[in-house]
């Protein structure tokens, strides 16, 4: 599950990050400037037909617009443990009580 706030947020600083102005992503997006403005200031939920098309022009990726880890920076042993995790309910157990998350 995503949070839509945490979107925004990053959808404004990737923009303010970039050389790309909203009027610039509207006319990709074939919407309005005043669209784009909602979807950064959260007014307006983005539809998920845009978030390539975002993403394209901010050159980023989507872990970086929706503020998740990327799996693929992951090291062999983290994937293994986050394998294990998802797999085994004794390994998730004592990993929630571990970090205190249960």
């Amino acid at each position: 599950m995503f949070d839509e706030k945490v979107l925004c947020q990053n959808l404004k600083k990737y923009l303010a990050q970039s050389r790309v102005q909203q009027k610039e992503l509207a006319v990709a997006c074939g919407k309005t400037e005043g669209t784009i403005s909602h979807w950064v200031d959260g007014r307006v939920s983005i539809p998920i037909k845009y978030i390539p098309v975002i993403c394209e022009m901010l050159d980023i990726t989507l872990y970086d617009l929706f503020g998740l880890p990327d799996p693929s920076l992951l090291s062999e042993t983290e994937r293994r443990v986050l394998n294990a995790y998802r797999k085994d309910e004794v390994f998730k157990l004592i990993t929630d009580k571990v970090l205190y998350l249960s």
